[in-house]
């Protein structure tokens, strides 16, 4: 700070010039709350600043991974037919558990963690297409719909495991040297593979289990096989 006038009325402001505005604001509130000053201060007012830039940002990824959700939706209707909606449907307990782990441990969403959350949900659908895909290649070789869909998950099991182990080893190394945004990210991501994993492999197949035995007449594909 720069006293650039006498001070008569015992009345002053101090602005801090150029370089580390906020650790040298921190440094001298420190200063002074300790008594290290030969005068007396008295705090008059404290304004806190919202950052809006930042909140504008998480709130503008938030719409775009909206977005972006409901066109997955759309193609995974469109693309696979009543498998494709179990899929939404699976896609959706995926993003109400991890909404609900956040809010569980009280993360923060931020930046990095949109990035993360929206990153889960397109690995949730990859494991959903290879698994239906499996399906379908077990139903051109001449398997009915529950063999299909026992042989299909089975095959999909690894193929799915290996690539989200090697994501969660990055993710645990990004966790435990990073810091700040790149370990909320880190942790979201982490979260989001989990999550998706059992949504994949869990959800998905149960829906489509109780969906055969209950209707399985119904339960047609493109290629004419019934179960």
């Amino acid at each position: 700070p720069v006293i650039s006038e006498p001070i008569p009325s015992g009345n002053a402001q101090i602005t801090l010039g150029s370089g580390a505005a906020l650790q040298e604001a921190k440094d001298y509130a420190i200063l002074m709350k300790s008594g290290a000053l030969p005068i007396s201060l008295r705090s008059v007012l404290v304004t806190q600043v919202a950052p809006t830039l930042g909140t504008e940002t998480v709130r503008l990824s938030l719409v775009a991974g909206t977005a972006g959700i409901i066109l997955i939706l759309v193609f995974m209707i469109s693309f696979y037919g009543l498998m494709g909606l179990v899929a939404d449907l699976a896609l959706l307990i995926y993003t109400l558990l991890v909404v609900g782990s956040l809010v569980v441990f009280r993360g923060v969403l931020t930046l990095p963690g949109v990035a993360g959350l929206i990153l889960g949900i397109g690995m949730a659908v990859d494991a959903n297409i290879i698994i239906y895909e499996r399906i379908k290649d077990e139903m051109r070789a001449g398997k009915g719909i529950r063999s299909a869909l026992t042989a299909g998950f089975d095959r999909a099991y690894i193929t799915i495991l290996d690539s989200n182990v090697t994501t969660l080893i990055i993710a645990g190394v990004l966790s435990y040297f990073g810091t700040g945004a790149v370990k909320g990210f880190a942790v979201t991501l982490t979260i989001s593979i989990l999550v998706s994993m059992f949504s994949a492999l869990v959800v998905s197949r149960t829906l489509l289990e109780i969906w055969i035995n209950k209707s399985p007449d119904r339960f047609l594909t493109k290629y004419g096989v019934r179960g």
